[in-house]
């Protein structure tokens, strides 16, 4: 028992580095964009004194509450630097992956926990989204610490454990307003356990949350709760039928449990290569794998009825969240679904494709956690040698004709440029790193034409000095 305990804790501590390299290699190939500008001044203004009682504003217009950017803030005042800010990110997506072992071995077993935790570590869309400064980003530590606050209440009569589950909603709301889903399996943990629910934690937290938005929930009241219902409309989504949310939400569920829908970060570009296609063939067996645990957990939902034994409890509250998450969406349109609303279904999409591998290895009779390993390993290796062989398509071109858009070391060279020749950059990113700020003073003449050569091949017009940094085209005055 002990031998095994150390090669599982070995195992653990090899998955969280591989995580940390994944996460923290070659910063200077992440997404530097507007929105990250914007969070990194106001951050500033907050550490000046100028607080802020409303966050980001979306993309629908509604404002998004302010947690995000006094996170930020935070981030900032411990160290002044695009580069860390970025890293934290990378950081506690790195904590969540560690923490998805600590809370799933009492539960499932060491080899389950490792095969979750090693997809989680290694999945494309998993590590895309731990290796940049966006609000949602910081989402997969609250999912998990969710997870296990529910993991508790489901498995311990009155447990004052229970005052973190509303908090935690709350955060993960604040983080994202998609997460506002999670109320499903929240409300079918606490209908299924009413009678030995701790409600006056459950309450407390509750106030807690709720004081948590004050400022937010002031500014909408004072404001006629304009972006209550721009959430509302946004959520919706804009043409197409209502229902065709639940659809999209399904997709991006098997996209981001996957190595599928890459082109969405790509764009017209073709990645291609035998590393993407041995990372695609991965994501499928994920993906087969997360329909077995689905199969295999409703059937012993199924088969133990009304009086469940503990471990089918927890399956079906699995079940429960990632099947609520979708249809949450049901009056939706596609339109009103991004990929990265889906952040939320971690760590439970990779929980149930390892409880999936557990289930048909256990047909063995003979090294079945060694197949497990084994076969979890393997789609590990596939995963990295995507992700390595992105980045270095990335690090070629610069970045991406897709979403990724332009990476921070050119859009760095450009700032320096132009700092350099006292001149200003007509977009925020490029301009905050350049002065600090996201717009060019009021009057400014002298602006810098920029063209995104991964978007748009043709000339820019030019009377002064052409110069290229990475994918931009640019010209300086004469």
């Amino acid at each position: 028992m002990s031998r095994r305990l150390s090669w599982e804790t070995a195992g653990a501590t090899a998955i969280v580095a591989l995580a940390a390299w994944l996460r923290l290699r070659h910063p200077g190939l992440a997404q530097f964009n507007d929105d990250q500008a914007v969070a990194l001044r106001i951050a500033h203004d907050i550490l000046n004194g100028d607080f802020r009682t409303v966050g980001l504003t979306s993309s629908s217009g509604a404002a998004n509450p302010p947690l995000y950017v006094y996170i930020v803030a935070f981030v900032v005042w411990i160290h002044h630097g695009l580069i860390f800010a970025t890293q934290s990110t990378a950081v506690v997506s790195v904590v969540a992956v560690g923490l998805t072992y600590v809370i799933v071995r009492p539960r499932f077993g060491g080899t389950v926990a490792l095969v979750a935790s090693g997809l989680f570590a290694t999945a494309p869309w998993a590590v895309l989204y731990g290796r940049h400064l966006w609000q949602q980003d910081y989402l997969p530590i609250v999912t998990v610490a969710l997870l296990w606050s529910l993991f508790i209440v489901l498995e311990r009569d009155r447990t004052r454990v229970a005052l973190f589950v509303p908090v935690l909603f709350v955060v993960a709301f604040q983080l994202n307003l998609s997460a506002v889903a999670l109320i499903i399996p929240i409300g079918a943990l606490l209908a299924y356990r009413a009678r030995d629910v701790n409600w006056r934690a459950i309450i407390l937290g509750a106030v807690v949350g709720v004081l948590s938005l004050g400022t937010w929930l002031a500014h909408n009241a004072k404001h006629g709760f304009r972006d209550f219902k721009l959430i509302v409309d946004n959520g919706r989504g804009h043409g197409g039928s209502a229902g065709g949310g639940t659809i999209e939400a399904i997709r991006q569920t098997i996209h981001l449990a996957s190595a599928e829908g890459w082109t969405f970060i790509t764009g017209a570009q073709h990645q291609g290569g035998a590393a993407w296609t041995l990372g695609r063939a991965a994501g499928i067996v994920v993906l087969v794998l997360l329909a077995v645990g689905i199969v295999t957990s409703i059937a012993r939902v199924v088969r133990d009825g009304r009086h469940p034994e503990r471990d089918t409890a927890r399956r079906a509250l699995l079940l429960v969240w990632l099947f609520g998450i979708p249809l949450s969406y049901v009056t939706s349109s596609r339109s009103g679904v991004g990929p990265h609303y889906l952040i939320i279904t971690y760590p439970v999409s990779f929980l149930l494709a390892a409880l999936g591998l557990a289930d048909v290895t256990s047909l063995l009779r003979r090294r079945a956690a060694v197949v497990s390993i084994a076969a979890g390993a393997a789609i590990a290796a596939a995963f990295v040698a995507f992700t390595l062989s992105f980045q270095s398509f990335v690090q070629r071109h610069g970045g991406t004709a897709g979403n990724y858009q332009v990476i921070y070391d050119d859009t760095a060279a450009l700032a320096a440029a132009a700092h350099a020749r006292h001149l200003h950059v007509g977009f925020a990113s490029a301009e905050y790193l350049a002065w600090g700020h996201v717009g060019a003073p009021a009057g400014t003449k002298i602006i810098i034409s920029v063209r995104d050569r991964l978007i748009d091949t043709s000339p820019l017009p030019c009377t002064g000095q052409r110069r290229s940094f990475g994918p931009y085209e640019t010209c300086f005055p004469p």
